[in-house]
């Protein structure tokens, strides 16, 4: 089967995290990436995430300064199908490449920018710099205390960046779709700033409800420097000096978890009744005697029994970046491939970002050398013929990309039902499948997450133990696009819900 953008044709004008790993990924799914250079390369070439990010795709230099060169890049997009760019607001126009100037010749183009703030406004031409983006957000308030003091603290993992890359991934994947619809191209715009905003589960709601109803919402949690995670989230040392992540926050895993390492007696005493939602000083008390007995057993002893003995706790061993790309799990699933480069020889990147068992993703190659393709690209420039316009199967753009597609999301807590929220942004009906006990998120800051975890969805609960709870998950199935579940393994083919058994 071909790749799903096998066939596009991608301008990239980008560099730096958020352009160079959209296009990446375009990429790694078959689009012909050309990264359009100037004349000494981006600055990415001097980085070593210029090997992944730059990976598959294909190199042109122009000097775009020139009216030589910008008029070839005009003739380049009247033959593409998609132009990413991150130049600051006004940089495209003044050299006469901007979406007006190219969508002239090419009515379907898919223009996409990303800046740091937005291309309008006040503040459209600050600086593009991850660490004043997250500043600005309100994010780094999340991390305060973990420097010993008052005062918000720098977070490395570039929240902004990640979340720009994958915005633009799905806003071209969407206006393609809205392409192929009508034959009409447009203009998709985000920024670091939507990047890291779009993810955030609680901060920004609930200042809010501070200021609006202080008696009620008196502090925000997430701002005490001497809070401590969850009881189910706690990290506990080894006998032999190790340490141990358990990720136990569900009322279902937390009770494994507890039972796992022998003190599932603890949950018969009355102070602990309600575990894991407990009084601060009953919540303190279970932690010490959980880190103390995290202290009983070798670090082998204690991953063995919760990976032979359970099959629900989540429990996995700090590693280094270097150990995790080397789990049996990241092995297995190929999350790490190796590619041969030019320049440094073989050397491991991450693999594909997404699984799709019908037409898989893969690597293309290793990033191209400066200029390697200019001659065979702009060879067939005037040679080509232009290309043909996109048959409209309807007349009108939709009001929103994804209006008329349904999404059926049976998920939980936080990963899932953000990326079904987001996707209901952009139109789609999303309906969400929810547990009577109800889902975590409802107990978080006093429900106040589910406005990003749930923003935007319609919301159900039917029992999945039941034969009738089956036949109605069934019948929303059977009239959706989309199914969706952050089940493990195995646990949707028991209720009926596998791939194999809804796609009959």
């Amino acid at each position: 089967m071909p790749d799903v953008f096998a066939g596009a044709v991608v301008l990239d004008l980008t560099s730096g995290w958020a352009g160079s790993v959209a296009t990446m990924v375009l990429s790694d799914f078959g689009a012909d990436v050309i990264m359009v250079e100037p004349p000494g390369g981006t600055p990415d070439r001097s980085t070593p995430q210029h090997y992944q990010w730059n990976r598959g795709k294909r190199s042109v230099v122009l000097d775009l300064e020139t009216a030589a060169g910008a008029d070839t890049f005009r003739r380049l997009a009247a033959s593409a199908d998609v132009v990413v760019e991150a130049f600051p607001p006004g940089e495209t126009a003044r050299l006469g490449i901007d979406y007006t100037a190219l969508r002239m010749d090419r009515p379907d183009l898919v223009y996409c920018s990303i800046t740091a703030f937005g291309r309008e406004g006040p503040h459209a031409r600050y600086r593009a710099d991850q660490g004043v983006v997250t500043a600005w957000a309100g994010r780094y308030s999340a991390f305060v205390g973990q420097a010993g003091r008052q005062g918000p603290h720098y977070a490395a993992v570039q929240v902004a960046n990640h979340g720009a890359a994958f915005a633009a991934v799905r806003g071209i994947l969407a206006a393609l779709i809205v392409r192929d619809r009508t034959g009409r191209g447009q203009w998709v715009q985000t920024s670091l700033l939507q990047g890291v905003s779009a993810f955030d589960i609680s901060d920004w709601i609930v200042w809010q409800m501070m200021l609006k109803y202080p008696d009620e919402f008196a502090d925000n949690p997430q701002a005490d420097p001497t809070r401590r995670p969850a009881v189910g989230h706690q990290p506990i040392r080894t006998k032999d000096g190790h340490w141990i992540q358990l990720a136990n926050v569900v009322d279902r895993l937390f009770k494994a978890g507890l039972r796992e390492m022998d003190l599932g007696d603890v949950l018969d005493e009355p102070r602990f009744e309600g575990a894991p939602t407990l009084l601060p000083e009953a919540r303190e008390h279970l932690r010490k005697i959980v880190v103390e007995r995290g202290l009983e057993k070798t670090l082998s002893e204690w991953m063995d029994v919760f990976i032979s003995r359970s099959a629900d706790v989540a429990a996995e061993p700090f590693m280094t970046s270097q150990e995790g790309m080397n789990h049996p799990q990241v092995v297995h699933n190929q999350h790490v491939v190796e590619v041969t480069d030019p320049e440094v020889g073989p050397m491991r990147q991450l693999g594909v970002a997404v699984d799709m068992r019908g037409t898989p993703g893969s690597v293309k190659g290793p990033a191209p050398m400066l200029g390697a393709d200019s001659k065979d690209v702009l060879d067939r420039i005037d040679s080509s013929l232009p290309a043909p316009p996109i048959a409209a199967r309807q007349p009108e753009l939709p009001p929103h990309p994804l209006n008329g597609i349904t999404v059926v999301d049976m998920s939980t807590v936080i990963a899932t039902p953000v990326a079904t929220s987001l996707t209901s942004e952009l139109g789609a009906r999303v309906i969400r499948i929810e547990a009577f006990d109800l889902d975590l998120m409802r107990r978080f800051n006093q429900g106040l997450s589910i406005n990003r975890t749930q923003g935007g969805v319609e919301n159900i609960s039917i029992d999945l133990q039941t034969d009738p709870g089956k036949q109605i998950l069934h019948d929303l199935v059977a009239n959706a696009d989309v199914f969706v579940h952050n089940m493990r393994p195995g646990a949707a083919e028991r209720l009926g819900g596998g791939y194999e058994q809804i796609r009959e």
